[in-house]
């Protein structure tokens, strides 16, 4: 079968040519057969790190999965590759185009598409037939973005809601609301209040691009639309970016800046920085998903995290979608190179997954804080701080919604991107970046 081009950025190509005599000898083995000293040998790259066990719910629960793998099976040797986030991205995308990856390996939603198309990905359908515990286990949706015309091509780790209210409940108290806003105009009214105050009723960095997509526009479209208007977008039958609804969920955002009940710097600064304005009191909320709950126990002062509560949006006035709705899911997936073939070694190799993102894993995660893909049944949640308790909760009792940034192509990705700074810096209207959006949606349908 043809191999589609794999493109790359010059940021890769450089990485690519700099990093050629680094990776030898990381790529997939093709047979199961073992080494020259009789062991089976695996060789891992992934984006955890074990200087944020005990910090990041993930870290701390794939690695010790990995340990214990590890500790069962001494007899299989894993080779394991470290990389942070930004560099694991490059230096992915450089072995990819490279036909290098090594036999598992960390492949975000948004790729998935790209890799199976190029071959470099195996599907896991037959694997996972064999172990239906294991399998059904997830959660619903959460091996979807992991799957391609029904065949499964990643195993998801974590997911969750993008769109939560992280948001102090004393604050709002102080104006009025002893519970968090539960319409929009209680929501608008709570901002006027407190920006009579001097506070923003939400702070928001989105220096980066991507934070509005993931975290407002995935959830408040749906809100809107109702999810019928996403498929129809995916499978291009008819919906259009244009649409009353969707120019309805951009206005809500635009609406508040226009208010003033944003920070003022919210496309220059990162969502670090948008965090550090909620510990610093200068806003009573910030919208994000589940990882913010540790960073919250973790680091800011006492008394905001004594008061911070988590809650969802309200709904859309006249929305189609479901109230309770939350833009969720897995998004980041381990999966094994194509070139893996039936046998010792590909067992070996289900066998790790299980470990670190199956029963153990999920139930460890869940109480330091994440929530896993897999469903962890009964776990102790007297060990969850309450705010981290109230996320989960939240993220359990949401009906997640596709997170756009991994559905969509990335054509519109990068569109939806750049305009939405645009229109919260008040320099472009929702119907405006409407239109924009509709015409690259439209140049994407019409190639063959």
């Amino acid at each position: 079968m043809r191999k589609y081009p794999f493109v790359l950025s010059w940021l890769v190509i450089v990485a690519l040519v700099l990093g050629a005599c680094s990776n030898a000898g990381t790529s997939g083995e093709s047979t199961d057969e073992p080494s020259g000293d009789g062991k089976i040998k695996i060789n891992l790259m992934h984006r955890y790190m074990d200087a944020n066990i005990g910090k990041s719910p993930e870290d701390t629960a794939v690695l010790d999965g990995l340990k214990r793998f590890k500790q069962d099976y001494p007899e299989i040797e894993i080779i394991e590759e470290q990389q942070q986030n930004e560099d694991y991205s490059i230096k992915a995308q450089s072995l990819a185009a490279a036909d290098d990856m090594p036999d598992v390996f960390i492949v975000p939603g948004s790729w998935m598409t790209n890799f199976v198309n190029n071959e470099i990905v195996l599907p896991l359908n037959e694997e996972l037939d064999k172990r239906p515990e294991w399998r059904d286990g997830y959660r619903p949706g959460t091996l979807d973005a992991g799957t391609r015309e029904g065949k499964v091509y990643g195993i998801p780790i974590a997911a969750g809601p993008t769109h939560l209210i992280y948001y102090n409940a004393k604050m709002f108290a102080d104006v009025g609301y002893e519970q968090f806003p539960k319409t929009w105009e209680e929501l608008m009214d709570a901002g006027k209040k407190l920006a009579d105050k001097g506070i923003n009723l939400f702070s928001y960095g989105d220096k980066a691009k991507g934070y509005a997509l993931s975290s407002w526009i995935s959830a408040l479209t749906d809100r809107s639309t109702g999810p019928e208007w996403t498929e129809s977008i995916l499978e291009g039958s008819g919906a259009a970016f244009t649409d009353p609804a969707f120019i309805k969920a951009i206005s809500i955002m635009s609406d508040l800046s226009e208010s003033g009940y944003l920070n003022k710097d919210m496309n220059s600064i990162d969502g670090d920085t948008m965090v550090t304005y909620y510990f610093e009191e200068r806003s009573a909320a910030f919208v994000s998903g589940i990882w913010s709950a540790m960073n919250i126990v973790n680091n800011a002062p006492e008394a905001v995290t004594n008061e911070t509560k988590v809650a969802v949006f309200p709904p859309v006035d006249g929305g189609k979608g479901n109230p309770l709705s939350s833009s969720g899911g897995a998004g980041v997936y381990y999966s094994v190179n194509a070139d893996i073939q039936s046998g010792a070694k590909l067992d070996a190799i289900m066998t790790l997954l299980d470990y670190m993102t199956g029963s153990e894993s999920a139930k460890l995660m869940a109480e330091v804080g994440g929530f896993p893909a897999y469903d962890p049944g009964e776990f102790d949640s007297a060990k969850l701080h309450p705010v981290a308790l109230g996320a989960y909760e939240a993220s359990a009792a949401a009906d997640a919604t596709k997170i756009f940034d991994l559905w969509f192509d990335a054509s519109i990705v990068e569109v939806i991107n750049t305009e939405i700074q645009s229109v919260m810096a008040g320099s472009k209207t929702p119907e405006q970046m409407a239109k924009e959006t509709q015409k690259a949606y439209e140049t994407l349908l019409s190639k063959p």
